[in-house]
């Protein structure tokens, strides 16, 4: 991407300027709060935007920083430039209350789409975070932020061997710790469901153990009460009474039989003592003696029945109590049977349910194969890792050693980014260092995560009095690599040290006065 021109209508200080520039080295010169940094904050605003803040943060951000005080309803400007061979013009204006923005490729007049990503796309998906960390430096800012570690981890985490970030790991594997965190909710909550339907029937087996029991103790009652009824302890049994009963059917029939005998005895004596002796005194006395006997033996046997329907009845009170216990009894078996068949059926649940803890879940077998892919697709990105990373490691290390002269030629660095010099006898940490050395160091860290982030389509590299703690020799260094990089560069400086730098070892430069 090569800036061709802007013109700021009304951004902070800066008032209907415009500036031209070159390939290139490009010097934009002037004074202390001359508008150099004005220049450099606008250019990314017309790039990104300007996000604004809420509340009290909101009274330094930058729209409120460069928000002119004059005719503000007039808020930005237009930015020309060349990318993939193409020419754009961007115009934006920043005011809240009436923002707008006109994105066109002259070449073919097509009007572009900054809010559907056109602008995104010809920047080469450049985010803004990428941008302050490597091409565009700030003033007093040449150190990197902890954003460009990120970018740098998401780029590795989205390579592939080629370059080709279209299949993103990272986020691949982001989705699939979240696939895994659902499988594994739902495998908790089976098992939670499945422990609580254990208890629901070890509770219900308890309960029906304990009307077992109950139904025990009650059968065992009605039985007692049953033979106690048969046998009886005061002679009130029913086998009692059936002794009884039958014993005085006997007397019974022993009473008839003397009351008949007494009868015959009685009339035929008197009458047979009448026929022989002739005397009616002596028949009467013996027929009143045999009828007498007769009716005696006949009052017994009255109290004999009395004493039989008494017995009689007792026992049939009895056998009917007898016959409601049995039924009583029956009931109570017939209710066990039930209770023991739910039993059984219970304990069969429950050894399911045991069962069903050993067998693996569905979800379980789903967070295997998960594990498996997340495994895999570690070990990938280690492997990238180790590519991406040796490869920004060696870019890093070729340039210091460039602008160095070689007198450092080897830079390590973890995963984080944190970096060590290795002089060929020991490794040095940066706070060891210089803050010269450790400026040069920060300085190649950028411009190599810039050609890994970048692209093809590199970007302007806009450089904000960055070289303050550069001696001469290391700012010849670094100009002639940028120089020999053959990118657009734009130094912003108050000195002139720069041009003269420039122009002693025959770089051509583009001057822009402010």
């Amino acid at each position: 991407m090569i800036i061709k021109r802007i013109t700021v209508r009304n951004f902070g200080k800066l008032q209907d300027r415009t500036m031209e520039f070159s390939d290139g080295i490009n010097v934009l010169y002037g004074d202390n709060e001359s508008g150099k940094t004005t220049t450099h904050t606008f250019v990314r605003s017309m790039l990104y935007g300007i996000q604004r803040q809420r509340g009290r943060a909101a009274r330094k951000d930058a729209y409120n920083l460069y928000l002119p005080w004059k005719n503000s309803a007039d808020y930005g400007g237009t930015l020309w430039f060349e990318n993939g061979g193409k020419n754009f013009r961007l115009t934006r204006n920043f005011y809240k209350e009436n923002p707008t923005t006109e994105f066109l490729c002259e070449d073919d007049g097509e009007i572009l789409d900054v809010a559907q990503g056109d602008l995104d796309a010809v920047l080469g998906g450049i985010s803004e975070t990428v941008y302050e960390n490597t091409v565009s430096v700030a003033q007093l800012k040449s150190t990197t932020g902890p954003e460009l570690v990120r970018e740098v981890q998401n780029y590795m985490a989205s390579y592939q061997g080629a370059g080709d970030s279209s299949v993103d790991l990272g986020r691949t594997m982001q989705m699939l710790k979240m696939a895994r965190k659902g499988y594994q909710v739902q495998a908790e909550q089976k098992k939670r469901e499945n422990q609580r339907e254990k208890e629901k029937i070890a509770s219900g087996m308890e309960y029906i153990r304990g009307e077992l029991k109950e139904l025990e103790e009650k059968e065992n009652r009605v039985s007692g009460q049953e033979k106690s009824f048969y046998i009886g302890g005061d002679g009130s049994g029913i086998g009692d009474l059936e002794t009884g009963i039958a014993a005085l059917y006997r007397k019974r029939k022993i009473l008839e039989f003397v009351i008949t005998t007494a009868l015959i005895f009685g009339i035929g004596g008197a009458l047979a003592v009448a026929g022989i002796t002739k005397s009616l005194i002596t028949a009467m006395v013996i027929g009143v003696i045999g009828i007498a006997a007769g009716v005696g033996a006949y009052l017994v046997r009255m109290r004999v029945s009395e004493e039989t329907e008494k017995k009689e009845w007792q026992k049939n009170r009895l056998l009917a109590r007898q016959e409601k216990l049995s039924w009583s009894r029956e009931n109570i078996r017939e209710a066990r049977k039930e209770k023991e068949t739910a039993l059984e059926n219970a304990a069969a649940e429950y050894r399911e349910a045991e069962e069903y803890v050993y067998f693996p879940l569905a979800e379980e077998m789903e967070i295997e194969s998960l594990n498996l892919a997340m495994t895999v697709i570690d070990q990938i990105s280690r492997d990238i890792h180790r590519q991406v990373g040796g490869k920004l490691r060696r870019r890093i290390s070729g340039i210091l050693s460039e602008i160095t002269g070689g007198r450092y030629t080897e830079i390590l660095m973890d995963a984080d980014l944190h970096m060590t010099v290795n002089t060929g006898e020991r490794t040095v940490p940066l706070e060891s260092l210089s803050r010269g050395t450790v400026e040069q160091i920060y300085f190649s860290l950028r411009m190599a995560a810039g050609e890994l982030l970048c692209g093809r389509e590199q970007l302007p590299v806009f450089l904000d009095e960055v070289f303050g703690m550069y001696d001469e020799e290391r700012l010849t260094s670094v100009l002639k690599w940028l120089a020999k990089e053959k990118r657009q560069v734009i130094i912003c400086s108050c000195r002139q040290r720069e041009m003269e730098i420039l122009e002693k070892n025959g770089i051509a430069y583009n001057k822009i006065a402010l």
